[in-house]
């Protein structure tokens, strides 16, 4: 029973448990290696440990309210998920647009670099220069520093991203993107965006067409 797994617990892991809830609930991922801005370095985070250690008494207590917790230990992700997929986070067409293009940008990252569950140093410019590129825009607004700094302070808040420095209002942030990024945009999310951001810039492209 879970109540008497519980009551086994120390005072202080009692007091963890119910931190690792709470942060579970919060941020709905739970990252191995976390960014310590006071230390300037990555430090396996000791919540993910708790975690770890205590999986099985941590799905149990969250299965009465219709909740598991999945784990991927390669990625090094604790993703919290809801059996009836109620509470779903929905976020709008610029802070998806931008999800997008971090999970894009993470692919790439692995392929290229062939190192799997690591975290990935960019800034501000950086993708906005790689949405650019790539022709991605936000509809009906210019793409500027801020707007993405907007997007990615929702993002940080649900620990897919960690800022190193810089101001998300003044849009120059700097910050390592996390492998919890792979739970918070799945393939099939990709393919359909890619596919939809492949049909406008067709279409475009059509019009220019015809007005030669």
């Amino acid at each position: 029973m879970f109540e008497e797994a519980f009551l086994q617990l120390t005072r202080a892991d009692q007091d963890a448990f119910a931190k690792a809830i709470n942060e579970l609930l919060l941020n709905s991922f739970i990252v191995r290696d976390e960014f310590d801005r006071r230390e300037k370095t990555i430090k396996i985070n000791p919540t993910y440990r708790f975690i770890e250690r205590h999986f099985d008494l941590i799905n149990d207590y969250l299965s009465f309210a219709g909740w598991r917790v999945d784990k991927d230990l390669i990625l090094g992700v604790f993703s919290l998920v809801n059996e009836y997929s109620h509470n779903r986070l929905r976020f709008d067409r610029e802070v998806s647009l931008v999800l997008f293009v971090l999970r894009l940008i993470y692919e790439e990252e692995r392929k290229e670099g062939g190192h799997v569950g690591d975290s990935v140093y960019l800034t501000t410019p950086l993708v906005m220069k790689i949405m650019h590129d790539r022709g991605i825009g936000f509809p009906n607004k210019r793409l500027s520093g801020r707007l993405i700094g907007r997007c990615l302070k929702e993002i940080a808040a649900h620990n897919i991203i960690a800022r190193v420095s810089g101001s998300y209002d003044e849009g120059n942030v700097t910050f390592y993107l996390l492998p919890s990024i792979t739970f918070a945009v799945d393939n099939e999310k990709i393919v359909a965006i890619s596919e939809a951001l492949e049909k406008l810039a067709l279409r475009d492209v059509g019009s220019e067409g015809g007005d030669l």
